[in-house]
């Protein structure tokens, strides 16, 4: 009875994705607000529609790009036994299996619950949809181990930390994606918070504070030039260029370049409008949110988790992350140890980067910098998992294009901290599984304790960093 209903519940997961379930959350949300019918009713409706239209500007852009990086890889001719088969795959399998199953449920009781008790300031429940994340980790926790209590404890954990570093990173995020009261809780992004930190720290004591590499610069030193729409129409050519430059004397590979070069442009001017869509969709919850603190005379501030999509197309969120599609090909192509060739994530390298970007408000020289070596790491933590992660694909029905070929998704699981928490469980050892949950309880109680300070150092560490207006 409890399988079939977890079934059903990965079936409607899977079939309707993130588009119907944050609305659908969002409208209940701004029902226990007091809002009427008809503007919750518009304001997931304008929900769905951002989303959507997230999706498929996304999804076009990946249709034009995908062949172009495909084209660098043949012609660098570096043969990685682990190929990169994409997030949306991944999502797939993690609820395909029998322990995400089942963590569904624990992940819907946990995140409603820590949020009603005060545990934390963030309802993480309005994106369900990126709990696969967590689910994949303790799939291939458990066709390891095959402790189903140790996979679940590594899924809480993975949750806990999220949810913490989420927190901490909330009002940062809001206020350089301009979406009040929202945040991103996409467990394969937050994870790189500290790293995140820690490196814009750095970088900024080295000079790269100096260094103002960012959207709004360029648009004030080179006019049209430095538009967005100009700077993709540069980037998607540069690209383009570099995957065919074997064949630029073709007729038929300029058309290759003029497509890439005109598709990054329409992304970097459409997704802002898209993005105005969906972010219309919560002004009325935080009008009731306004309204509700006034009345009681205090307020509680929380925020939404929201769908990473909405931060793909910030300007210099999606030049950092095209920027970095080369720059990862060539470290994969020449890193000692790495096994990894990244090719359908490279795409989703613009979500990957949002927390970094955030953190360094929009430094896109900081934040190439902290991706690059962020990712780097996690392939070398990551290339020797890709036989489990391919173990339980195929046990959750993945068929694979060939015999003796690995699987993973560079998007997914290519995160050191993440993958440091599997690591510690996949040890099965008391003391050090200990000591990753008495951290934890560490660092909550002194975030909680010190809670004003931190936000206030990471809004501060870049108070006079300039940011792109879209």
């Amino acid at each position: 009875m409890t399988a079939g209903f977890f079934q059903m519940l990965s079936n409607v997961f899977s079939t309707l994705g993130a588009a119907v379930f944050v609305p659908i959350m969002l409208f209940i949300i701004a029902k226990f607000m007091g809002v009427n019918n008809k503007k919750a009713f518009t304001s997931a409706l304008l929900c769905a529609v951002g989303l959507t239209g997230f999706n498929l500007v996304i999804g076009s852009y990946s249709g034009v790009i995908s062949p172009v990086v495909s084209q660098m890889v043949e012609n660098a001719g570096v043969n990685l036994p682990v190929l990169d088969t994409g997030w949306q795959s991944t999502s797939v399998i993690a609820y395909s299996t029998q322990i995400g199953l089942i963590f569904i449920g624990v992940a819907i009781f946990l995140q409603i619950a820590l949020f009603f008790v005060k545990w934390t300031n963030v309802f993480m429940a309005s994106d369900l949809w990126n709990n696969y994340s967590f689910m994949v980790w303790g799939s291939m926790l458990y066709a390891l181990t095959k402790n189903i209590w140790l996979a679940l404890a590594l899924m809480v954990v993975q949750n806990l930390y999220i949810l913490l570093f989420s927190e901490v990173a909330a009002k940062r995020w809001s206020t350089y994606y301009q979406y009040p009261n929202c945040c991103m809780t996409a467990p394969h992004h937050l994870e790189s918070l500290p790293f995140a930190v820690l490196m814009n720290v750095l970088l900024g004591k080295i000079g790269f504070n100096k260094i103002n590499l960012n959207a709004q610069e360029l648009q004030k030193k080179f006019g049209i030039m430095g538009e967005p729409m100009f700077i993709g129409l540069v980037i998607g050519a540069l690209i383009a260029i570099i995957g065919y430059y074997n064949a630029l004397g073709q007729l038929a590979t300029w058309g290759v370049i003029s497509s890439s070069a005109i598709s990054t442009a329409a992304v970097m001017a459409v997704f802002p409008k898209v993005a105005g869509i969906f972010a219309s969709a919560f002004t009325t919850l935080t009008d009731a949110y306004k309204k509700k603190a006034a009345a009681s005379g205090q307020g509680r501030e929380w925020y939404l988790s929201v769908n990473d999509a909405v931060g793909y197309g910030e300007p210099n969120t999606l030049v950092t992350g095209i920027l970095l599609i080369p720059i990862m090909l060539l470290i994969a192509f020449i890193l000692p140890g790495n096994k990894i060739l990244p090719m359908i994530d490279l795409v989703a390298l613009p979500y990957m980067v949002e927390v970094f970007v955030a953190v360094s408000h929009g430094n896109i020289a900081k934040s190439i910098v902290t991706g690059a070596v962020w990712f780097s790491l996690g392939m070398l933590v990551c290339s020797n998992l890709a036989p489990t992660f391919t173990e339980v694909a195929v046990n959750a029905g993945f068929e694979l294009s060939q015999a003796g070929v690995y699987i993973i998704s560079f998007g997914i699981m290519c995160h050191p901290f993440i993958a440091g928490l599997f690591y510690a469980f996949w040890t099965q050892n008391i003391f050090v599984i200990a000591a990753v949950v008495v951290l934890y309880f560490v660092l909550y109680f002194v975030f909680k304790k010190y809670r004003v300070q931190i936000v206030d150092f990471l809004e501060k560490t870049n108070q006079d960093a300039p940011k792109l207006q879209a």
